[in-house]
Parts: C-alpha cells; sequence; structure tokens
C-alpha cells in the first residue's frame, strides 16, 4: 500500500522585512492555505479552504455543522483521494456516499439567522444533531478558576499560530475535570470548529459535558457549530456578535466573551459558572 504524504502544513519564504527603520531580505515562515474539495453522492458539493491535516474529521464536522446529516449512520461511505495530477486532481478531495438524498440547496445557518431575525418560535427548538442528543444526568458547571487557566493555556497550544502567527484555534475540554480532549488549529476558525465535532463524532466522544475554547471571536455560525454539536458551553478570548448572543441564549448556551486573565464577560445562562462570590444578575 502506498501511503501519499501529508501536505505540509507551513512555508518558508523570501521576505523583506522593516526592523528598527532597515529593511532587509529574510526568510518567513507562512501558514500552508489549502483547497479541500467535497464531493457528496458524486455531485461537487463543497470547497474548502484550510489547512492541511484531519481533512475527513474537518468533513465529518462540517456535514454535521451544516446540517447535511444528522449522525454518522447518514454516511454510507467516506473516502480521501490524495493529490493526483495524472488523475486531474490538483488537491485533496473526499468523497462521500450518503444514505439519502443530498439536498444541497439548503442553508442551515441562513434559515436560522432569519429566523433568529424575525423572531420565529422555530429558533428556538433544540438544533443538535441526532448523534450528540444525549443530557448528562445533572447540569453542566464548571469553575470560573477552571475556565480562566484553561483560557490562559489557549496560546501554548497553538503550535502553528507560535510559528507563523497565522492560525485560529478550537479545543475542546471536560467541565468536570478541566481536561483538554480534543482540538484543532485551522487558517479557518469555522474550519478548526469542525475538525473538533469531525474528531468527537469518530470517536463516538460525548460532548454535552464539554466547553469549547475559543482563539478567536464567537460569531453566529461558531454557536451554531456548538449547538449542533450538544456543546453546552462555548469561550471565547474575543467578542461575540449580537446574532451570536441571541442563539445562544436561544438554544440555552453559555457564551463567554473576552475570556482573558482576571476578566470576562458572561452573556447568557451564566447559571453554568462557579464562582467565588456569587454572580449578580442585571436588574
Amino acid at each position: 500500500m502506498t501511503i501519499t504524504p501529508a501536505p505540509a502544513q507551513t512555508l518558508e519564504r523570501a521576505i523583506h522585512r522593516l526592523e528598527k527603520g532597515q529593511i532587509r531580505a529574510t526568510q518567513d515562515l507562512v501558514v500552508q492555505e489549502a483547497l479541500l474539495a467535497l464531493t457528496i453522492n458524486g455531485f461537487p458539493a463543497y470547497q474548502l479552504l484550510y489547512l492541511p491535516g484531519q481533512e475527513t474529521a474537518l468533513c465529518l464536522g462540517f456535514l454535521l455543522s451544516s446540517g447535511v446529516i444528522e449522525t454518522t449512520a447518514d454516511i454510507q461511505e467516506m473516502r480521501l483521494l490524495p493529490v493526483d495530477a495524472a488523475a486531474g486532481r490538483h488537491f485533496f478531495q473526499v468523497q462521500v456516499r450518503l444514505t439519502k438524498t443530498f439536498a444541497n440547496k439548503r442553508d442551515l445557518t441562513a434559515l436560522l439567522a432569519a429566523a433568529v431575525l424575525r423572531s420565529d418560535p422555530t429558533a428556538a427548538q433544540p438544533l443538535t444533531a441526532a448523534q450528540f442528543r444525549t443530557s448528562p444526568a445533572q447540569e453542566v458547571q464548571i469553575s470560573l478558576a477552571t475556565l480562566m487557566n484553561l483560557m490562559a493555556d489557549l496560546p501554548k497550544r497553538q503550535e502553528i499560530f507560535q510559528q507563523t502567527g497565522g492560525t485560529h484555534a478550537i479545543y475542546l475540554a471536560e467541565t468536570s475535570s478541566g481536561e483538554v480532549i480534543l482540538g484543532a488549529e485551522d487558517v479557518g476558525r469555522h474550519n478548526a470548529f469542525d475538525k473538533v465535532i469531525g474528531q468527537a463524532l469518530q470517536k463516538n466522544l460525548p460532548t454535552a459535558t464539554c466547553i469549547a475554547l475559543l482563539s478567536g471571536r464567537a460569531s453566529f455560525e461558531m454557536v451554531l457549530k456548538a449547538a449542533r454539536a450538544g456543546i453546552p458551553l462555548i469561550a471565547s478570548v474575543s467578542a461575540p456578535t449580537s446574532l451570536a448572543i441571541r442563539l445562544a441564549d436561544l438554544q440555552g448556551i453559555t457564551l463567554v466573551g473576552f475570556a482573558r486573565p482576571g476578566r470576562c464577560n458572561i452573556y447568557t445562562h451564566p447559571g453554568r459558572l462557579l464562582a467565588a462570590e456569587p454572580i449578580e444578575r442585571p436588574a
């Protein structure tokens, strides 16, 4: 069996750098951005720009978070095809055969955003995919001290970011132990989240007792991915958007933003966060 080597995740490039008022020629390490084609039932459905690696996890998470599948049982076959110029493939391709018809016109994000904006009651219905539709025996909680420690350690886990400054990262941690169990980096934060969701599907790991740690902004799409994967808590180093807050509130997700040393903003459902002092509710 021939094993195709994975494409590099970083590349060295000749650049000119301005430092201390002087321009000099040097080398810089940049993050690799590649194209991944996803075909569904023979249809060229999606093309993703991504950081090479974890291709099947990325596509699996994307299929679930975008509403194409509800469970891995919806997938009959999944194949990763390497670059093969002779066959006309100039980038990696994932071929998926579903057990059902592929409705390629469906756009879950747009449909849900419209429902939220017009205050449609359907926006408050649980979005959790069938694969993750299990609730923990008791309410999930995490101490603010543990959350702060997890967020403080986030930059240390971002190996490619440390080399290039060009990636986002998502990590999944158990609320009971505070241990990180899954993680991924990518040029896009949406891809990183899909890679994590895909890994959870591949490993059949429960997500209902986890917290997602985000290196970037908490947008509507990121909250939607958490809802689809049954993740009850999200913490981001940056800001959430207004629609993200609204969706988190409707879906019962605890959303924390600006989670940095010594501070954070809790936007929705603060009851899952345990503090040394009681959390005051807005009047």
